[in-house]
């Protein structure tokens, strides 16, 4: 017997090693030398270590009268919450709409179509098609309706750029997560609602009491995905703005990647490009991704309940 578990110890270990190897590799290193490279002043992504200045918590403290860094965490808080919260109604509307709905695959698949276009593609569809201030799809509807102020808005304007961009942003995440919201609500009893029915339960009784109970597991899974790609966010602020640096729809990533390679002509940031800088602005990202996770594991509790 203890032959046998002794045996099954080495078995784990021969086939847990290559996978710590791999995560040592290519996630913990990566970390640590980012964190390292944090505290130093580097103009030079490919610069020796030996050419580095030791600068200690500057390049955080830089950070924190940047302009631009604050700027742009202010973005991402306001696609974290305001998005996130109009992101998550949507998805719960039409999940719940679709449930009781006979041709619900065909309009699923139609309300997750966004997320198997590239963003890029979808940036172009919104800025031409539906946010064009001479004959895009917002000016002809609003026109249509007489609806005069809202037609004459300029959606791509640098007033009207953020706006537009986590519209944009919202509507093509809403399909991911009404999916995944709509395969929690299929793994619930449908016993449940009819003995809630029974005892003359209403909707939003049995959506409070039973529907967001059961599914709050997966509901708090869900919360963690918008939560790392709003803080994350990046490809659609570097399109949405041709550079990625316009203030006003400017992202903690785009900063950083300017900082580390350089990639704008702004002159603001030109002057100031320090990858320790840009490698600071990966760990306050790294740390927030950190800080919410614990967060959301402390409000949404973890009790289960078994069905």
């Amino acid at each position: 017997m203890g032959n046998m578990k002794k045996n099954e110890r080495k078995m784990i270990v021969l086939f847990m090693a290559p996978v710590v190897l791999i995560y040592l590799i290519f996630f913990l290193y990566p970390t640590i030398r980012t964190v390292h490279m944090s505290f130093f002043k580097v103009r030079n992504l490919a610069s020796p270590a030996s050419e580095w200045s030791f600068v200690g918590f500057k390049n955080y403290m830089d950070l924190t009268k940047n302009p631009l860094f604050v700027i742009s965490y202010k973005n991402i808080m306001a696609i974290l919450f305001i998005g996130g919260l109009g992101v998550f109604i949507l998805a719960f509307f039409f999940a719940v709409v679709l449930q009781k709905m006979k041709t619900k695959k065909f309009f699923r698949a139609a309300i997750y179509l966004p997320n198997v276009i590239t963003p890029v593609a979808l940036v172009v569809m919104w800025t031409q098609y539906v946010f064009n201030s001479r004959f895009g799809f917002l000016k002809s509807f609003f026109g249509a309706l007489g609806l005069d102020r809202l037609a004459a808005i300029p959606w791509t304007s640098p007033d009207w750029a953020f706006t537009s961009m986590m519209i944009a942003f919202c509507f093509g995440s809403v399909g991911y997560y009404m999916v995944i919201i709509m395969a929690a609500m299929d793994k619930i009893p449908k016993d449940f609602y009819e003995c809630a029915d029974l005892e003359g339960a209403g909707s939003f009784t049995k959506f409070f009491r039973i529907t967001l109970p059961l599914m709050k597991d997966i509901l708090r899974t869900a919360i963690t995905f918008w939560c790392l790609g709003a803080i994350n966010f990046f490809l659609w602020s570097r399109v949405f703005s041709g550079s990625g640096m316009d203030p006003k729809t400017l992202s903690p990533a785009n900063l950083m990647f300017n900082m580390i390679f350089g990639g704008s002509k702004t002159q603001q940031v030109a002057e100031h490009i320090n990858v320790g800088m840009g490698a600071a602005i990966g760990v306050t990202l790294c740390a927030s991704v950190i800080l919410v996770f614990v967060i959301l594991n402390v409000v949404i509790s973890k009790e289960k309940y078994e069905y």
